[in-house]
């Protein structure tokens, strides 16, 4: 073999290599991205019930519950990403990415001002019982650690808070 084969051997093999190690380290790099499926508006109703998580902090002072329209949520799932991101840039703590998330949101008053909470748990969690109920009944998960949860959105400003992760154990 001549030279000039080895190096066009070996020039194909880094190209490869550096192309694979690129789609990688941008993949690490996507945002949040909710999934299409598994976004459930929770009746009112519920509101009390998804707001008493086990293994983190919910919002308190809750005044009240609401319905929050398509239209809210969508607001909400379209800032999120950005919200996670610039989190992750100031290194603080993010769900872990790489995964599908089911996610359950109602709406809750604190002062007369309007607030979303959006309960977010891995996809994979949502099978056996929880499948068919995950539309009419808060998850609820003790400990599971930090791909389980949750948010708080204040509509009026369109800015998150709260953000608190399940515990591991």
């Amino acid at each position: 073999m001549s030279n000039c084969t080895l190096d066009r051997s070996w020039k194909r093999s880094f190209v490869a290599c550096f192309l694979v190690t690129t789609a990688i380290v941008l993949a690490s790099d996507v945002p949040f991205a909710p999934p299409a499926t598994g976004r459930y508006r929770l009746n009112p109703s519920l509101a009390r019930d998804v707001l008493r998580q086990c293994s983190r902090a919910t919002p308190a002072a809750v005044s009240g519950a609401w319905q929050p329209s398509n239209q809210d949520i969508d607001e909400l799932e379209g800032s999120l990403p950005k919200y996670l991101q610039q989190r992750a840039n100031a290194g603080e703590e993010i769900p872990p990415q790489g995964q599908a998330y089911h996610r359950q949101y109602v709406g809750f008053t604190r002062k007369a001002e309007r607030y979303i909470y959006g309960n977010f748990y891995p996809a994979r969690a949502a099978t056996g019982y929880w499948k068919a109920k995950e539309s009419k009944q808060a998850v609820v998960v003790c400990d599971g650690g930090p791909a389980f949860w949750g948010i708080v959105f204040r509509v009026s400003t369109k800015t998150f808070e709260e953000i608190q992760f399940n515990g591991l154990g």
